[in-house]
């Protein structure tokens, strides 16, 4: 169902409307740690459309919510101060919102975009043109935590040699760093623990903003070679989360964000082969910005990914295997020389594909913490869902996964689609 409008631009041409969009409650409790509400979200997510004329469009995407968590549970000194609840109480903001003109052989893009490169799930290699909205870690799907950028964005269409090739340019003057929780907050990254009598201290980072001196560029170029969806793309722009600079003074440690520019230049591929899919993906990081114990230091790294699905029988079964390796490291680097992460995903349905069970694993294999997160989802109607889940985490304070150790939680969900 959608609602729509007709507005009368002149007796010759009309302009068509349609919003389609959704309302959905988020309830979650933690039940490690200190047991509490970890949010009772309640979300408007609309997405206005226009066709303007015969080659434009406007499309555009709105979240926004008002955690009913913060004026339920009561604050307190640790991890739910008044400034966490004022952080998470309520959030808004313009996902995408862009001009989209249809060529003949081109599109072109203007506005407010979010940009997807890549064949990964979960973890991000390529796909680094949007920066992340990490306030609750990576819970968010990406569509939600997905930061717009203001954006040009071309993408041309040519048959050369008896195949079809797209190629992408892009231009962004709206460069931005990731979001994170707040410091003391339970979804915030842990923080290195001062000597005694010492007291930390955050520092004014270099973060990239709007403008032609910070402007970001990437071209990507696709086409199907032989049953392979291929790719190969190149991004220069803002590594979206930053070193860490540390400093002391008397009485105090203070840590500065760090942000760079880099390189990035990698490829995908994918075939299917019957039931079976191949996914595979490469980036290489040149001037990669990477904390050590001395001073942030700049060098090349290399990620990669390589993922089989298996779809048949109703059971749709994924594995994927991620690796990263840092040129030139050394053991001042925070970061060790290898690391990646092996994740499985499993699903089904039952009752004509109204009820899906669903689980997804993240394994550290460098730290060996786990990130676990089975969940249930029951179609109502064709526009009510409703869901339950768990996120659970495994792993000691100092892993990538381990120092949510404390945050395991249960949470449902009811969604109405319009």
């Amino acid at each position: 169902m959608a609602a729509a409008g007709v507005l009368c631009a002149s007796n010759a041409s009309a302009v068509e409307w349609t919003v389609h969009g959704a309302l959905k409650n988020e309830t979650a409790y933690f039940v490690s740690g200190d047991k509490r509400l970890d949010k009772v979200q309640n979300r408007v997510d609309l997405k206005p459309e226009a066709i303007l004329s015969d080659r434009w469009e406007f499309r555009s995407r709105f979240l926004a919510w008002y955690d009913a968590a913060t004026d339920i549970e009561p604050s307190n000194t640790t991890d739910y101060t008044p400034a966490t609840q004022n952080f998470y109480r309520t959030y808004s903001e313009v996902k995408e919102a862009y001009f989209l003109y249809a060529g003949d052989a081109f599109d072109l893009r203007l506005g407010q975009q979010q940009i997807v490169w890549g064949k990964t799930d979960g973890l991000r290699l390529l796909d680094v043109v949007n920066p992340l909205d990490m306030r609750e870690f990576l819970m968010d799907d990406f569509l939600d935590s997905r930061m717009g950028l203001i954006a040009a964005r071309l993408n041309y269409y040519a048959d050369i040699g008896g195949h079809e090739h797209e190629f992408e340019f892009l231009v962004i003057p709206d460069a931005k760093a990731a979001k994170f929780a707040p410091n003391g907050s339970r979804w915030a990254y842990a923080m290195p623990t001062p000597p005694a009598g010492v007291s930390l201290s955050i520092g004014a980072g270099n973060e990239p903003s709007f403008g032609l001196a910070d402007a970001e560029a990437g071209m990507a170029w696709r086409s199907n070679l032989d049953g392979w969806d291929v790719s190969l793309n190149w991004f220069n722009g803002w590594k979206d989360t930053p070193a860490i600079r540390q400093s002391f003074s008397p009485g105090t440690l203070t840590l500065t964000p760090v942000y760079q520019r880099m390189n990035t230049v990698g490829g995908s591929a994918s075939n299917a082969f019957g039931a079976w899919v191949v996914r595979t993906e490469m980036a290489i990081n040149t001037n990669e910005i990477l904390t050590t114990s001395v001073a942030p230091v700049d060098t090349t790294t290399w990620n990669a990914a390589l993922g089989l699905d298996h779809n048949a029988n109703n059971w749709f079964i994924s594995g994927q295997f991620f690796m990263r390796y840092i040129q030139n490291w050394d053991n001042t680097m925070v970061e060790k020389e290898n690391s990646g992460f092996v994740t499985l995903s499993v699903s089904t349905d039952y009752m004509n594909d109204k009820l899906k069970p669903e689980m997804i694993a993240l394994i550290s294999y460098s730290d060996g913490s786990t990130m676990i997160r089975p969940k249930v989802s029951y179609e109502f109607s064709d526009s009510v869902l409703g869901r339950v889940g768990v996120d659970m985490f495994t792993g000691d304070n100092t892993d990538f996964f381990g120092q949510f150790n404390h945050n395991d939680r249960i949470y449902t969900e009811i969604e109405y689609t319009f």
